[in-house]
């Protein structure tokens, strides 16, 4: 074949090409045409969707500002003792926002508000509530359980406390504070009149963390138990 045929061959196959294109377009244009009804309404309604999703992530970060405004207020009153009005506040915070993060915050801060003002029952279900919404890896999630544990203490759930003190030893930052837990939970585990396991964790104590300000109170502690349980029975 000619170099003269071999280009008038392959200018066919191009128009061949933009002919299949432009046959494609043609037809794709007819298609909306006749069409044109659900097109405009399907692109309305992601037009619609996409305003409604920027309508409601705007609403969404408003409410959050407006809740943690009131929630720093709230701190404020927290940290210069106005429990009551910490309380006020978390509550407006809890009612009137609560689709947002901030809720959250607002049980945890109602709880301390209510344990520091003696409501240990009122304390101890908002740390558990406060809870059940966090996340799992929450980096304040331990810190909440050891108030629970305490708020639990205060209204005399000894053994409750003592097993939620005891739980969380292991995780503790560092070894004084692991010795605390164990401490904490062998005073609960005392005053649950449950002797023997009081009296295994304060000898954990004594032997296990010697480096510790906590083995010396230990080992005063066996003593004690000791003495009670030799004492004579009246």
């Amino acid at each position: 074949m000619s170099d003269l045929g071999k280009k008038h061959d392959r200018i066919s196959h191009r128009e061949m090409k933009e002919d299949v294109l432009v046959t494609r377009a043609f037809q794709s244009l007819d298609w909306v045409q006749r069409n044109l009804r659900t097109v405009a309404i399907a692109v309305g309604a992601v037009v619609i969707a996409a305003l409604v999703t920027m309508w409601i992530s705007k609403a969404q970060a408003k409410a959050e500002g407006d809740a943690n405004r009131i929630l720093a207020e709230a701190s404020a009153n927290y940290w210069q003792g106005g429990y009551n009005r910490t309380i006020q506040l978390a509550d407006q915070v809890l009612d009137g926002y609560k689709t947002t993060r901030a809720a959250n915050d607002a049980r945890r801060m109602k709880a301390d508000a209510l344990f520091w003002s003696g409501s240990f029952d009122s304390a101890a279900t908002l740390y558990q509530e406060f809870l059940s919404h966090e996340r799992a890896d929450s980096p304040i999630k331990a810190a909440v359980q050891q108030s629970l544990a305490a708020a639990l203490e205060s209204k005399r759930d000894f053994a409750g406390a003592a097993k939620l003190y005891e739980e969380l030893a292991p995780g503790a930052p560092d070894r004084n504070a692991t010795a605390d837990l164990y401490m904490s939970a062998a005073r609960a585990y005392r005053n649950a009149n449950q002797a023997d396991k009081a009296k295994a964790l304060y000898e954990k104590v004594a032997n296990e963390y010697k480096e510790t300000t906590f083995a010396r109170d230990a080992e005063v502690m066996i003593g004690e138990l000791m003495a009670g349980a030799a004492a004579p029975a009246k």
